[in-house]
């Protein structure tokens, strides 16, 4: 009968300290259990971004041309523009023609573009976004205003004759800022050649 009961008692015992042993689990516990929730922290507040844009604080600057990025709050923020880019990262741009030529200077690869609609001031995906050229003070002078759709953009359009409005393309707004960055390159190699001629003595 002892036995018996000597054996009971060990069975009620091992299947509380197993009960136990997995209540445990749910605490941390030492420095294995204590990284878990800040990788979980860093999982979700890298999944807030990978849904889509978000706002720049005052002091970010154009990834591009280094000028200042204007927010929702100030009428030229309109015109900013931000990208993510293949590796995670968001930059943003003062004007339209930054976002395309950052890849071209520093060659990189864009996983997604937005751009401000002009009406509403939401972001809207670049690729879906109708561009119009008009005679508008933007930061750095392309002079192009997005819209969400079609019909607010020939809204715009009739309605701003006085501006020049016109629906344009992403290609043509490409094309100028290729051709600016282009011209850059050029006076900036120039320069330098001029600059190395006269530390030459020519």
């Amino acid at each position: 009968m002892k036995k018996l009961l000597t054996a009971m008692m060990a069975i009620l015992l091992a299947i509380t300290l197993s009960a136990c042993g997995n209540d445990s689990t749910n605490e941390p516990m030492g420095d294995q259990n204590t990284a878990k929730p800040e990788t979980i922290v860093k999982e979700n507040a890298g999944d807030a971004h990978a849904n889509g844009p978000h706002e720049p604080g005052p002091d970010d600057v154009c990834a591009f041309c280094n000028m200042k990025v204007y927010t929702e709050a100030d009428p030229m923020g309109v015109f900013t523009a931000q990208a993510k880019t293949k590796d995670g990262d968001y930059l943003f741009f003062d004007d339209s023609g930054c976002l395309l030529n950052a890849p071209r200077r520093d060659q990189l690869e864009f996983e997604e573009k937005w751009v401000r609609d002009y009406v509403t001031s939401e972001w809207i995906q670049a690729d879906a976004a109708i561009p119009v050229k008009a005679n508008l003070k933007t930061p750095m002078k392309y002079g192009y205003a997005f819209f969400q759709d079609q019909e607010s953009a020939e809204k715009y359009t009739a309605e701003n004759k006085d501006k020049n409005a016109i629906i344009a393309s992403w290609e043509q707004l490409d094309q100028l800022a290729s051709d600016r960055y282009r011209k850059k390159m050029n006076s900036n190699s120039m320069n330098k050649d001029s600059n190395n001629m006269k530390n030459s003595g020519e």
